[in-house]
């Protein structure tokens, strides 16, 4: 009760928030949606590159 009172009275999240809430890892599936996006960046910068070095060849 008196751990009710204090949490009301100071504006704090209850205990277990603290252990249950939001997890600082993000879950398997949102670690390879993320993995798959860097890699589409990648690929995309890799083919810009590609073609920038394309460019003075091209020139000669």
């Amino acid at each position: 009760m008196a751990q009710k009172v204090l949490e009301i009275l100071l504006g704090l999240p209850p205990f277990g928030f603290y252990f249950h809430g939001i997890s600082p890892f993000p879950s398997k599936e949102e670690y390879l949606s993320m993995l798959e996006d860097y890699k589409r960046e990648l690929e995309e910068e890799l083919k810009e590159v590609e073609r920038e070095i394309e460019e003075p060849k091209k020139g000669r």
